[in-house]
């Protein structure tokens, strides 16, 4: 018999800053979190920030220096000060992942090794990195991270009552639902868990489904002619508590109220964000 392909997951989230020292803190008061991770990428001519949650992990990434990636992180913000960068899926094996994408028509790289030091600490991290073209994603930059044993990131340590706990999901907006069926179901492995048409907004809705978050693709001929990266959702467990701390320490939100999904409730962040539609949301239910 064949053998199963390893699950991918959603590894992290990336988002594009130009001030780094700014955009941490600002995150950090959102998260009511301290980093997990800050460090460097000499070779690509990045610097970053990461903040570990319960199912993934949100890098800030910034140019510093030159390099293969100053360019790129440039060009992702456009002039602006920070906005959503990359969605990075994760695999406990980059060349059964290179097999099954390549199989399925995906034009993945062979695997690029790559190595982070903490600024701090000096811990060391090893990766190694499988590419695309970003007309794969239909714009959108992506590409697939296999973590060397070992290279655990440590959970980013929270600074008071009321942090917020996970990534619930990421918007992306899109013209094609079978572009992205095709990208992130079949080439890339995440499973569909709903598939739902939204006459009020023109179009159909897409939920993959790993690392117990969403990938929330929403389809329709008013989204932009390339595929975009709109919003995030943030999980807190007690949303009274987390809207409390916020409050305290100068983020903007809104009145906590009943979300969407019965059995939530919701409040919109409407500062420290860093420019990124931000939502939090507790579940009835985990």
């Amino acid at each position: 018999m064949p053998k199963e392909p390893m699950p991918t997951t959603i590894d992290h989230i990336i988002l594009a800053v130009t001030d780094l020292p700014t955009a941490t803190a600002d995150y950090s008061a959102l998260l009511g979190r301290s980093p997990s991770w800050q460090g460097s990428h000499p070779e690509y001519g990045t610097a970053n920030t990461l903040f570990r949650l319960d199912n993934i992990y949100i890098e800030l990434l910034a140019p510093f220096g030159e390099g293969l990636a100053t360019d790129h992180i440039n060009n992702v913000l456009d002039g602006q000060d920070a906005r959503l960068g990359g969605l990075v899926f994760g695999t406990e094996n980059a060349t059964d992942f290179i097999d099954r994408a390549r199989m399925r028509g995906l034009a993945a790289s062979d695997p690029v090794p790559g190595h982070g030091i903490d600024a701090s600490t000096g811990a060391e991290r090893y990766w190694r990195n499988v590419f695309w073209d970003a007309t794969a994603s239909r714009g959108i930059f992506s590409f697939c991270i296999e973590h060397e044993s070992g290279s655990s990131l440590p959970e980013a340590p929270p600074t008071g009552a009321g942090a917020v706990t996970a990534v619930d999901h990421v918007v992306v907006k899109t013209q094609s639902a079978e572009a992205a069926k095709r990208f992130y179901g079949e080439q890339i492995g995440i499973r569909l868990a709903l598939e739902q048409d939204v006459p009020e907004w023109g179009g159909t809705q897409l939920f993959f489904r790993a690392s117990s978050m969403s990938i929330e693709v929403v389809a329709s001929n008013k989204s932009p002619a390339q595929d975009e990266l709109w919003g995030l959702a943030l999980k807190s467990s007690n949303l009274e508590e987390t809207h409390t701390r916020l409050l305290e320490v100068g983020v903007e939100v809104s009145d906590i109220r009943e979300g969407r999904k019965p059995g939530t409730r919701v409040c919109t962040v409407k500062s420290h964000a860093l420019g990124v539609p931000t939502l939090l949301i507790e579940h009835g239910t985990d």
